[in-house]
């Protein structure tokens, strides 16, 4: 699909929805089916087309092909949603292939559609697929011509040529590990974001940089412009580990209006610190976790039985048994610390 291409199909779009519409008004119903089998026939993932095809047939007593019509375009939603939870954890997994893969066909049968060109240009220029990736933010622009995402991409794709041979090692490795090692990692909600700071401009699976500060840990983007930052008692506990020795690596999990989540990796543990858990866990019972939570779906609902929310804790040192999270956010397979203190 190039962005001619896909102008074309949109301009037919508008103008036969346009035309269903007005048939629908002077009361041409069966003309409006006409035009929304047409339309269907051209791209049978036209979930508008076949709820209008269900009112026109409706009108014209025709109820059992209507909610053949409704039920239709109610299994190209669900369809369509899971499949965008499929190349989300793609891309949150560094599985560039199968993200590249999954947001072609999303695309194919729902080509109006803005995030899978977003998607799977971020997915083709972490292969080094500079050329096709510009060409996938280029559709994105064609269906929203203010995409901040699209805008910043195609400008760095448009500069670079070829840059990707170290990024992509850099950016691919460490994603995958953030699920399997789940007894070193944590996911938290920044606070203290900047108002000036557009989060629409991150995306989600890129490495940022968390940075020791006076008083807590925060988080900058691949520019060096700030975030936000960590959670104060995470933050504090962060910092004194990296302060002995620890070294750790941050993602963006997702960004949005609703704010931006990070999932942060314990990439080095100093001998000093060994028993030193960095992401303490909450208890040994499952629960169940809504992956809206986490920003992308997870495949082994096992690693989830320790969890904790760093985004609102109010608990002291040694609550840790009995802290019940609203949101669990933090991945961990270890058993609680004891003691008093921060980190002992």
């Amino acid at each position: 699909m190039n962005a001619k291409e896909l102008s074309s199909i949109l301009s037919l779009r508008k103008e036969k929805s346009k035309e269903s519409d007005q048939l629908m008004h002077y009361g041409l119903f069966q003309e409006a089916v006409d035009v929304n089998v047409t339309m269907i026939d051209i791209n049978h993932g036209d979930q508008k087309a076949y709820n209008r095809l269900g009112d026109a047939l409706l009108k014209i007593g025709k109820s059992a092909e209507a909610h053949d019509a409704y039920q239709s375009s109610i299994f190209l939603e669900k369809t369509k949603k899971e499949n965008t939870k499929i190349a989300v954890d793609s891309a949150m997994r560094s599985d560039w292939n199968k993200a590249i893969q999954i947001n072609s066909d999303i695309i194919d049968r729902f080509p109006w559609d803005l995030e899978p060109y977003n998607r799977l240009g971020k997915a083709l220029s972490e292969k080094g697929q500079n050329k096709k990736a510009i060409q996938a933010f280029r559709c994105a622009l064609v269906i929203s011509p203010n995409s901040p995402i699209a805008k910043k991409n195609m400008k760095r794709l448009e500069k670079t040529s070829g840059f990707k041979s170290s990024m992509t090692i850099s950016a691919t490795t460490p994603e995958r590990s953030f699920i399997e090692e789940t007894g070193r990692t944590g996911v938290t909600k920044l606070v203290n974001i900047p108002r000036s700071f557009n989060v629409t401009d991150l995306i989600a699976g890129h490495s940022v940089d968390l940075i020791s500060v006076e008083r807590g840990m925060r988080i900058l983007d691949r520019k060096g412009v700030e975030i936000g930052s960590i959670e104060p008692k995470l933050a504090l506990r962060l910092k004194k580990l990296a302060e002995g020795g620890n070294t750790y690596s941050a993602n963006i999990t997702s960004a949005g209006e609703d704010g931006v989540t990070v999932i942060i990796r314990e990439t080095y543990r100093h001998p000093s610190q060994s028993n030193k858990s960095s992401f303490p866990a909450k208890s040994s019972v499952l629960v169940d976790v809504p992956m809206a939570a986490l920003g992308y779906g997870l495949n082994d609902a096992g690693k989830l039985a320790h969890l904790k929310d760093w985004s609102d804790d109010d608990t002291e040192s040694g609550d840790d048994e009995v802290f019940s999270p609203l949101i669990p956010k933090i991945l961990s397979g270890e058993s609680p610390l004891d003691g008093q203190g921060i980190l002992d």
